[in-house]
Formats: structure tokens, C-alpha cells, sequence
């Protein structure tokens, strides 16, 4: 985000006085069953921190993470100010990397929370039109598959429109089969070994968790003591969302352009970026960090999912200086020569398969002139362009050659 903008818009909140609650903020929830005060209006910047100290009391989170999740979790209870509410994507490498243990604790923050597995696609709308609910969906991994099931087509298909209010899908009801239109926008979490299929992961805040190392510790998850501890932070977060709601939504139709690398992240962030704003403003700068961390690496693992991409990538490192032009006969050999390239162990590159990968990226093979003589290849404009739109932060050009190379921040 320009900073300066976003600040500005952020200050009317930070100058108010303290709330009449404000000193709920000295007293967390402790291990031990120690009292809450009572109070009328919690401080938003008090609740907000015990949020977070509550989930990284039991999980172990990336830095960049604990801020984003903790305003994940109290979003859920005001969604509905919004235009759309990001997705939460939980992903590991393995097993036991605390995703199932993470839903777990969001459950007791959440609104209306349902946390389960492999809910059929009837289940699916129509419990999002009746409830409002927070899915936390555990063991996706099948969603992620090339060759998905027709059952988890049709739940992806319900999933992947369910992010923007307003989203819905019509589905025929009844004997006489009438169509009945079915709302599907609400909080969603995700948690899976591996990945993802693309569409979901395009509306979802990334979170690649791994295991804890052997200086890290957790405390013991027991479920009914947490839920009697976390119980007075979910209701001081409802009250909030409560209380301030309108000044959230405030803050969200006045949000400048929060100039993340692309459009659809900063879309997926402006409703976070509105609640820190009103709950926590003095920590804006630090979730903003957050947010352009998460950014940059979803962004590098899209393109290192890819192998057309990786082509590219690997193309644009190769490209001979000075040339406008390179020959389909001087790409290939280029290409083989990158030492564990994915396309090494994954294809035989020819040069009608090189072209049917970069097509789809407006890269088209033709008719050239270079150092080397005339014949069949590429020009270096196609594949900057697409450089710029499909590898962000990574494709830069050079001064001195007129080339691109990769720099990975």
C-alpha cells in the first residue's frame, strides 16, 4: 500500500479516546482460570492481541502469519460488510504440521463455526444458506486433483464463487424440481498436504505451515479448557464486530489503492486492512509487512507450480544479450542445459511442445532473423510481457542488455 494514503485514512481512529474497556487490556486469559474483568467495550487493539496470543498459544505459525490469521478469525464475525471476504488456505509439505490443530482453535474464535470433512455439495449450499456459518474444512487434498471426482467438481464449483457477497447458485429442490436459488458467500478455511486447485488458492490467504522444530513449544491442546478459555475473547470479538461495525465498513469504502502485486490480493486483504485499521491502528505498518510477505510467496509458488511458467522463467535467463530475437533451434538446447529443471524429468521438449505451453501466454512462434541467420522462433517482447503479468516481483528488465532476469526477492 502507498503508506502515507493508507495511514491518513487510518488516523481518525487511532486519535480517539481510549474505550470505557480499555482495561480489559491488561488482563489475557490465563492457563490457570484467572477471572476477566468485567467490562462494557473492550479496547479493539487488547482483543485483537489476545486473539492472536490465544492461537499461537497452541500452534506454531509462520511470523508473517499470526497477525493476518488473528484478523481472519475476528472478520468472520462482521463478513458481511464486506464486498468479499478472503478464503484461508492452510497447506504442508506432511502431515502433523498443526492445520487440523489450527482449525481446531479457530473454531473457538470464529462465528458460527462447522468444521469438518468432505461435505457433499447439497450439504454444502444449503448449509451456507441457512447458517452463515465459518467452514473450516479439513483433509481438501482431493480438491487439488487433476482428475477430480464429479462430486468434487460439483463442491469446488460451489466453493469457488462463494468468496464474493452476493455469490450464489440456483439448484433444483423438491419433487416438482423448482429452482431455488441458494446463497453461498461466507468464511471459509481450508487445510490440505500439498496444494490446492488454482481457483481456490486465487481467493485464499496462503499459510505453509511445517512442523515444529525441536526449540519450539506449544501447549497442550485440551479441548474443554481451551473452549472455557477462549469463550470471553469470542464474545469480546462479537461485541466488537458489534459495536464497530460501521466503522469498518467506513474504512472499507474509503480504503486507497492498497497496492499489493496484484489486484486480486489486494482485494482478498482491503477487509483485513479495515479491520486493523479500526481495531489496532498503531499496528497497520506491521500488518501491512505481513500482508506483502504472504503476497510474495503465494507469488513465488504459483509460478514454481507451473511449468509453463518455469519454461518462461527459464527461457528469459537464457536469453542471449543484445538479441530481440533467438532461434527455436538455440531455445531448446538452452533449456536442457538448466541443471534440475522441473521439464528435465517431467517431458521431452520438442519444439511443437514448447510452443503449445507458451501459446496460452500469447508467446507464438514465427518466422525470425537473429545473428545466427533466419527460421522458426521467438521474439524477447512476448515473453517480457508475459513475464510482467504471470511472474510478479520476479521479472525485471535490464539496463544494460535490454534482456530479462529473474530476481527472486
Amino acid at each position: 500500500m502507498r503508506g502515507g494514503e493508507f495511514f491518513a485514512a487510518v488516523k481518525q481512529f487511532s486519535e480517539r479516546p481510549p474505550a470505557p474497556g480499555s482495561a480489559w487490556a491488561q488482563t489475557a486469559p490465563e492457563p490457570n482460570g484467572a477471572e476477566w474483568p468485567e467490562v462494557v467495550e473492550p479496547d479493539g487493539a487488547a482483543v485483537l492481541a489476545s486473539v492472536e496470543n490465544f492461537i499461537t498459544r497452541y500452534v506454531i505459525l509462520p511470523e508473517a502469519a499470526c497477525l493476518p490469521i488473528a484478523l481472519w478469525a475476528a472478520g468472520t464475525h462482521l463478513f458481511e460488510s464486506f464486498d468479499t471476504f478472503p478464503y484461508l488456505c492452510l497447506l504442508s509439505p506432511q502431515k502433523r504440521c498443526g492445520k487440523t490443530r489450527l482449525q481446531e482453535v479457530l473454531e473457538l474464535l470464529c462465528a458460527r463455526p462447522w468444521r469438518g470433512t468432505s461435505p457433499t455439495e447439497a450439504a454444502l449450499f444449503r448449509y451456507i444458506e441457512t447458517r452463515k456459518p465459518t467452514l473450516l474444512l479439513d483433509e481438501v487434498e482431493s480438491l487439488g486433483k487433476k482428475n477430480r471426482s464429479e462430486r468434487d467438481e460439483a463442491v469446488s464449483a460451489v466453493l469457488n464463487c462463494g468468496y464474493r457477497r452476493g455469490a450464489t447458485v440456483p439448484r433444483c429442490v423438491g419433487g416438482g424440481h423448482e429452482i431455488q436459488v441458494f446463497n453461498v458467500y461466507c468464511p471459509k478455511s481450508f487445510a490440505a498436504i500439498g496444494r490446492l486447485g488454482d481457483t481456490l488458492l486465487d481467493r485464499s490467504i496462503v499459510v505453509r505451515m511445517q512442523r515444529k522444530s525441536a526449540d519450539e513449544n506449544a501447549e497442550r491442546f485440551i479441548f474443554a479448557r481451551a473452549k472455557s478459555e477462549a469463550e470471553p475473547i469470542r464474545k469480546a470479538v462479537e461485541s466488537l464486530a458489534k459495536r464497530l461495525a460501521g466503522d469498518v465498513s467506513n474504512l472499507y469504502a474509503k480504503l486507497p489503492d492498497i497496492g499489493l502485486p496484484s489486484d486480486r490480493d489486494s482485494e482478498l486483504f482491503a477487509p483485513l486492512f479495515a479491520l486493523c485499521g479500526v481495531l489496532a491502528p498503531d499496528r497497520a505498518g506491521e500488518f501491512e509487512g505481513c500482508a506483502r510477505t504472504l503476497c510474495v510467496q503465494k507469488s513465488s509458488d504459483d509460478a514454481e507450480d507451473t511449468l509453463p511458467l518455469k519454461l518462461i522463467e527459464g527461457v528469459c535467463s537464457e536469453w542471449p544479450d543484445g538479441q530481440d530475437a533467438w532461434l527455436s533451434r538455440g531455445i531448446l538446447p538452452a533449456l536442457k542445459s538448466i541443471e534440475d529443471a522441473p521439464w528435465q524429468a517431467e517431458i521431452e521438449l520438442t519444439p511443437r511442445k514448447l510452443a503449445r505451453m507458451l501459446r496460452p501466454f500469447d508467446i507464438f512462434v514465427r518466422d525470425v532473423r537473429t545473428p545466427e541467420g533466419k527460421g522458426k522462433g521467438y521474439v524477447l517482447s512476448e515473453f517480457r510481457r508475459a513475464a510482467s503479468r504471470y511472474i510478479p516481483q520476479r521479472a525485471k528488465k535490464s539496463e544494460a542488455s535490454g534482456t530479462i532476469c529473474m530476481d527472486i526477492d
